[in-house]
């Protein structure tokens, strides 16, 4: 009997342990951020109605419907009331969101471009293990056995990506002949380095567009290369970077300032501050820099930005900044689903926040750049409106401002009279970059193709000016000779980017950039 109260009890306290653990889990819970670091969740009140009111939908209501559909729909909704810079990452969207943060994805590792219909290489990625397998103007015809004749992006994406070391038959027509290649699957970076060469003898050129997981690698590496090659002066180009992981902000800031020197800070809704400083760890403390912005440099952009104007340890060139002073931490969801949710201010060193203003109408937000054109900021530095309720005094004694931006040293207006911009940020860029493919894929024997120092050394663009001139839609004979190099710059970057990637693109066009131009001003005025 004695042992049966035993077991009765036993039962009875596990029972006693199960239902408290039940309680507490309906109320407590964690996830995991982008950093694998546990989140605390406690449950409300009106979480609880929620997981109601779906039970409900799926259990009673009288016509099927998809409960998933209904539920992103809500939280898009919720998570769009917050701040312009929260989102909902739903289940379509992962993937592509987790490979710009990582810096890499699982696939065969080419480029390439649709013609009629049909894939055409351009190159194979080097570094990845089927680099030298195909080859420039391959068509491919189907993967294990698949048509990719006609096929959407979905559809070569599904056949060409998929697990690492797997391994992927592609039938491919080379020269007009039929070939079998298997080729594997591995990984492949995504490049955030877009642009490294030397534009002088002295000053070096570095193009990061994104912050991804492997930037400070590459900003590093690229660092190493060019004071290999007597660097004593940097081009930092930041222009159009959206920004990206927080903490790759921050190493890469840490290559510029010396120890001690307070990169950035931040602060929570229960206003605890967290202070990031620079350690002993840079390799080019003490060079000249040139930090180039543009209104589209955002976030961890203006992070790195902000540290170096508040030290004056470079000179910031270009016009102001996007103005995202916030800071987001990427949580699982639990079901292949993230939110990527606003946690934290940050400030520069001197105390400015860079955040623009904002409202739950975020339609003005988003209207900023319209609003910038049409006051005239992009053309003229007196536009520029400056609160001077939010002037802040800077470790190297410059007057800075907060609460929109950061306003460069070295105002570069957008010259819309200039052809080389028009070329460059034109619309139409795509329909005139694929007629310059068809026009060497015609020809993708040609043996300058094969051999990039020597492309970028001998090859002349003139060969195609006028039949380029054509596609714009100027007659030979009313163009300006004045502008001929501009144009074979243009095609000869554009050729160089489908050849060989976008390093060789900047490598060309980098002449004929109104950013460049005035840099080279400020160092002949300094001389």
């Amino acid at each position: 009997m004695k042992n049966l109260f035993k077991i009765i009890n036993v039962i009875l306290l596990i029972i006693i342990i199960f239902l408290i653990g039940f309680l507490v889990g309906k109320k407590y819970d964690f996830a995991f951020d982008e950093n694998k670091d546990i989140v605390g969740l406690q449950y409300s009140n009106n979480e609880q109605k929620i997981r109601r009111l779906v039970s409900l939908i799926d259990n009673e209501y009288v016509n099927d419907v998809n409960s998933d559909s209904l539920v992103d729909d809500a939280i898009n909704y919720m998570v769009g009331k917050l701040d312009p810079h929260s989102k909902y990452i739903d289940k379509s969207s992962i993937q592509q969101a987790d490979e710009q943060l990582k810096g890499e994805f699982v696939g065969i590792g080419i480029k390439f471009r649709v013609l009629n219909d049909t894939i055409i290489v351009e190159r194979t990625i080097p570094g990845t293990p089927n680099y030298g397998k195909l080859e420039f103007g391959d068509q491919l015809i189907a993967a294990n056995n698949e048509s990719l004749i006609g096929a959407d992006n979905a559809k070569i994406e599904k056949l060409l990506k998929g697990k690492k070391g797997s391994e992927v038959n592609l039938s491919v027509i080379r020269d007009q002949k039929p070939i079998s290649i298997n080729v594997e699957r591995s990984i492949v970076p995504i490049e955030s380095v877009t642009g490294e060469h030397m534009l002088t003898k002295d000053i070096g050129y570095i193009k990061l567009v994104r912050f991804s997981e492997n930037s400070a690698i590459e900003v590093h590496q690229a660092l190493e290369n060019l004071l290999d090659k007597g660097m004593k002066t940097l081009v930092f180009d930041l222009r159009g970077n959206p920004g990206g992981l927080m903490h790759i902000a921050e190493e890469i800031a840490d290559e510029f300032l010396s120890k001690n020197e307070l990169i950035v800070y931040t602060q929570d809704k229960q206003k605890r501050k967290k202070y990031i400083y620079a350690t002993n760890k840079g390799l080019f403390e003490k060079g000249k820099i040139y930090v180039l912005i543009d209104e589209n440099s955002a976030s961890s952009s203006e992070i790195v930005t902000g540290a170096i104007q508040d030290y004056g340890r470079g000179i910031i060139v270009g016009r102001r900044s996007f103005g995202k002073g916030l800071v987001q931490r990427e949580i699982n969801l639990g079901d292949n689903t993230k939110v990527r949710l606003t946690v934290a201010n940050y400030f520069t060193p001197s105390g400015r926040s860079i955040q623009k203003p904002f409202d739950k109408k975020t339609a003005k937000y988003s209207d900023d750049l319209y609003q910038r054109l049409k006051s005239g900021e992009l053309y003229s530095k007196d536009s520029i409106k400056i609160n001077k309720d939010l002037e802040y005094t800077a470790p190297s004694g410059k007057k800075v401002y907060g609460g929109g931006g950061i306003i460069p040293d070295e105002f570069v207006a957008l010259d819309t009279s200039s052809l080389a911009n028009w070329l460059y940020y034109n619309q139409d860029a795509n329909y005139f970059n694929s007629f310059l493919f068809k026009k060497i894929y015609s020809i993708h024997d040609f043996f300058m193709f094969h051999n990039q120092s020597i492309y970028l050394k001998y090859f002349g663009a003139g060969i195609y000016r006028n039949e380029f001139l054509g596609v714009l839609g100027i007659k030979p004979n009313e163009f300006n000779p004045e502008y001929s190099s501009t144009i074979d710059n243009y095609i000869k970057a554009s050729i160089a980017e489908d050849l060989y990637g976008s390093r060789a693109f900047y490598q060309v066009w980098i002449p004929e950039d109104e950013m460049i131009k005035r840099i080279f001003e400020l160092e002949k005025n300094t001389k």
